[in-house]
């Protein structure tokens, strides 16, 4: 290979190199990822917690649209509401996974 030839390759190989690594036009990309990365697991935190919430709510309305009876729909109602009591537990185990906090389990 021709001298100077490989002179001006290494002298093109360094200087993509040392453009690389003091340009910071990707900065503002990160951002933006990192952004959208927090927004997402913001939603699915979101989505876990209120689903249940959501789901018991449609059902009971569900269930008044079927035309089943007051008794049933109180039934209904008790037992959706033992189950936010469980959901409570869930969400605390949740909160303290997230805090970096050791869960015993029972």
């Amino acid at each position: 290979m021709n001298p100077r030839r490989k002179h001006r390759l290494f002298r093109a190989f360094f200087a993509s190199g040392r453009r690389f690594f003091h340009d910071d036009g990707g900065a503002v990309t990160m951002e933006y990822v990192l952004l959208c990365t927090l927004i997402a697991a913001a939603s699915v935190l979101m989505v876990i917690t209120f689903s249940r919430a959501v789901v018991r709510r449609v059902a009971l309305v569900s269930y008044a649209m079927a035309g089943h009876s007051p008794e049933k729909l109180q039934e209904a109602a008790e037992r959706f509401r033992d189950d936010v009591k469980d959901d409570v537990v869930v969400g605390q185990v949740y909160s303290d996974y997230m805090h970096g906090e050791r869960v015993e389990k029972n």
